[in-house]
């Protein structure tokens, strides 16, 4: 079953007033964690750092038909002519969210910057990596404004 088909079936579920559905947004336990990125995002929503009780970690399976049919760049190649910089971490799983932008975006001033050794989450509230990523922000707009 594919993850729409899964989607579907688990709003009509919902409607019928089943148990609620959910996928981790993160790894729920450490241990569940394939990888250092995802540990550390278990890390960030389910420890001190970052949790919250009304940020549980988990998502209804229901959006998986929104989640999986939004193109957050729909249109980008038309319509983003604006100067645009973005940053990522080298190391970030998600980067490859950025390099699409780049590649699709209508705008000839375009460019990344690479935090080199950040990946998602550190990108969130590591010092380091958060004052890297700032610091070039006030370059681009003070140029192009």
């Amino acid at each position: 079953m594919g993850y729409i088909d899964f989607g579907s079936q688990a709003r009509t579920a919902d409607a019928s007033k089943a148990e609620l559905a959910t996928l981790p947004l993160a790894p729920m336990r450490e241990e569940d964690a394939p990888n250092a990125e995802l540990r550390e995002a278990w890390e960030y929503y389910h420890t001190s750092r970052c949790e919250h009780p009304n940020a549980p970690g988990f998502m209804t399976a229901r959006s998986l038909t929104q989640i999986i049919t939004y193109d957050a760049y729909s249109k980008a190649e038309a319509f983003l002519t604006q100067p645009l910089l973005t940053i990522a971490g080298s190391v970030a799983g998600s980067k490859w969210m950025s390099d699409d932008l780049l590649a699709r975006a209508a705008s000839q001033d375009k460019q990344m910057y690479i935090v080199e050794g950040a990946n998602h989450m550190s990108l969130y509230d590591v010092p380091g990596y958060v004052d890297e990523a700032v610091s070039q922000l006030a370059p681009f707009f003070q140029a192009r404004l």
